[in-house]
């Protein structure tokens, strides 16, 4: 069955094809957007959303969906290499809170995570880690988890805590698909060195996707533009452990860039924190951070449908009353939102989750 939604502002992607965002009709069903402007047809489900704005399904492209109940931690002031943390972490698993928020078992870890996520109007995760079981074929078991996560990927996880062999993770990654490490995240010579490592092994490619890359320099990042690397961004952990982030323009500019929330253990929050972090430092524009987190960060993660309410877009969306602040520029006022904000999201054309009332 057709769902067609009636008079509400459609925020469309920045220089769309289809147009600037406007108040219209938008017509779906389970599998795609079927069309935007079109008037209701015969058989179709009437919604009137007179009053209020659909935005696109967020996408995240960097989260540990396993790791969100911990409480945000560091153990000194600040690093200088985020393997510092992490080594500092790793001792104290067996330790107070962790040794009790480890027994949490892993299925609902993942719950955490995705409900962080969908209570933000994200509806695509990528996950950095194992495709744990309760992450598995989202589509085939709708019910059992609230956002879709990418399925198709290969990933490391850094040069420094990775154990299998790095070119084996790449050459079995599916084709098309993207593979994924955390690369740069600090501020050292250790750090800087690191992409050079990369290209060296010959996993520098098109589907290259990088995490953090704090320390990346300027000719680094004119090489992954050159081969068409892309960079998932997530400022708030960057600020919290090294007290700086990644230079990102050039690769906006260049449609490679994504932002991620990680995880609550070290970031801000969920992705619409990390939205503001992101724009606090000035370095890109509302419609680059929106494309950022929707149809750049789609591209990225293998899943082009997503993150778009264009025909043929995967049906992900999610409402909320339309102020006169979105009326005058739904990407700047994005930026403003909070999830208590979000009356409805939607997934596959149907309500994932909704406000209280």
């Amino acid at each position: 069955m057709i769902t067609a939604l009636l008079n509400a502002l459609i925020v469309l992607p920045p220089d769309s094809n289809a147009g600037s965002s406007r108040v219209t009709t938008l017509r779906f069903d389970s599998r795609q957007i079927v069309s935007i402007d079109d008037l209701p047809r015969r058989g179709d489900r009437v919604i009137d959303r007179a009053g209020y704005a659909v935005y696109p399904g967020l996408v995240n492209a960097h989260d540990h969906l396993e790791m969100n109940h911990y409480p945000r931690s560091k153990f000194r002031e600040m690093y200088t290499n985020a393997a510092q943390w992490g080594a500092e972490f790793l001792t104290r698993l067996d330790s107070e809170p962790f040794r009790t928020l480890r027994t949490i078992s892993l299925r609902e870890q993942c719950y955490i995570g995705g409900m962080k996520n969908s209570q933000s109007g994200v509806t695509t995760v990528a996950h950095h880690n194992p495709l744990h079981r309760p992450l598995r074929d989202r589509l085939l078991r709708r019910a059992d988890f609230p956002v879709r996560i990418i399925q198709r990927y290969g990933w490391a996880h850094s040069f420094t805590f990775e154990r299998r062999d790095l070119r084996s993770t790449f050459h079995q990654t599916p084709p098309g698909a993207p593979w994924m490490m955390h690369l740069a995240e600090g501020t050292d010579s250790a750090a800087a060195e690191e992409l050079d490592r990369l290209d060296q092994l010959g996993l520098l490619s098109d589907h290259t996707l990088l995490i953090h890359g704090v320390g990346l320099s300027a000719s680094d990042r004119q090489r992954m533009i050159t081969v068409g690397a892309g960079l998932v961004w997530c400022p708030s952990t960057n600020f919290y452990l090294l007290g700086q982030t990644a230079q990102v323009g050039e690769l906006a500019a260049a449609h490679l860039l994504a932002i991620g929330s990680d995880s609550r253990l070290t970031a801000d929050g969920d992705l619409l924190d990390e939205l503001r972090a992101a724009h606090a430092t000035g370095q890109l524009t509302p419609p680059q951070l929106f494309r950022a987190v929707t149809t750049d960060a789609a591209k990225l993660i293998g899943m082009p449908r997503a993150g778009s309410l264009r025909p043929g877009s995967l049906p992900d969306f999610w409402i909320t009353l339309l102020t006169p602040t979105i009326a005058l520029d739904p990407y700047r006022a994005l930026i403003d939102l909070r999830a208590a904000d979000i009356e409805s999201v939607w997934i596959g054309g149907r309500v994932q989750s909704a406000a209280s009332t």
